[in-house]
């Protein structure tokens, strides 16, 4: 019994663990979508890096947060960064929503720099 207690106890943490990074990971975001609805730019992207930091996101998941990523940059005047970012998302995830409105702000910012 003790022999079969031992890989059931493992499987059980591994599942619940899983379970807690996601949680954490959607928590996350959550917090760097609040942060963005205030202005809070610096903020957002440490919120986005924890979200990436609690589990391996899933591709849209991955394509949203570098979107984000992106436009925080934008809006704090980061201009290479944001550009690296929207390309990213456009090379990475080309059929996504993301990708469209990464290809969208990537226009924008090449008709500022005209």
């Amino acid at each position: 019994m003790k022999k079969l207690l031992s890989p059931l106890l493992i499987a059980l943490f591994a599942v619940s663990f899983a379970g807690c990074a996601g949680m954490a990971q959607k928590g996350a975001l959550s917090g760097a979508h609040s942060a963005i609805k205030k202005s809070k730019y610096d903020d957002a992207i440490v919120k986005l890096s924890q979200a990436e930091s609690y589990k391996i996101p899933t591709p849209e998941l991955q394509a949203e947060m570098s979107y984000l990523r992106g436009y925080c940059y934008e809006m704090l005047k980061r201009t290479p960064e944001a550009i690296g970012c929207y390309r990213y998302v456009v090379d990475a995830f080309p059929s996504s929503s993301y990708a469209y409105q990464a290809r969208e702000r990537l226009a924008i910012l090449s008709a500022k720099t005209e």
